[in-house]
């Protein structure tokens, strides 16, 4: 019978002891892992407000920011897309009254927002999360004009209403906020 060679009977040693420290080193990166998602961390429940003053947006104007972690639009809406709303057969929009939406509530239909010439709404598209452009009734082409995402051209109203046969299934999201000063301020993640 041969004898073992110790430098390999050692490499096998090593090489056992690096497989176990590498198995409990994902085993611990793991469960560190899943007990991030059950632990709140101080300070992290809740967006902080944030203020926007609404005389700096010209009339027809979208004033594009980012809060809590997304998109927002602010759009002045001019009276071309007011009319807009109302010239859209219900049969049109997949959900008119809006109410699969999430959005505050108190928003008066068919504007969706609390001033009918203000909209306050996440700037992505409801199914892929797109980034949304602003289209004008006199840009828009056979439509009445809204958003329209840039993926795949979704289309919703000036209110953000999806259109019947669009790939988004619900109508945009808007998040909570306030008017503040007679219109003149605007609060975000304040209900």
């Amino acid at each position: 019978m041969r004898e073992p060679d110790p430098g390999t009977a050692l490499r096998r040693l090593r090489l056992r002891v690096l497989l176990k420290l590498m198995a409990l080193g994902g085993v611990a990166a793991l469960a560190l892992a899943f007990s991030v998602q059950f632990v709140s961390l101080p300070g992290g429940s809740a967006p902080q407000p944030r203020t926007l003053d609404l005389t700096a947006i010209e009339t027809g104007e979208v004033k594009r920011l980012r809060w809590n972690g997304r998109h927002v639009l602010v759009v002045h809406r001019d009276a071309k897309l007011l009319d807009s709303l109302d010239s859209i057969e219900a049969e049109a929009l997949r959900d008119p009254r809006a109410r699969r939406g999430r959005q505050p509530e108190g928003l008066a239909l068919p504007e969706r927002s609390f001033a009918p010439d203000w909209l306050v709404v996440y700037g992505e598209s409801a199914d892929l999360g797109c980034e949304l452009d602003l289209v004008h009734p006199d840009d828009a082409d056979g439509w009445p004009g809204g958003f329209e995402d840039r993926c795949r051209g979704g289309r919703y109203d000036a209110a953000g209403r999806v259109f019947r046969d669009q790939p988004g299934a619900r109508n945009l999201e808007i998040p909570e906020y306030r008017m503040h000063g007679d219109g003149e301020r605007l609060i975000l993640g304040e209900s």
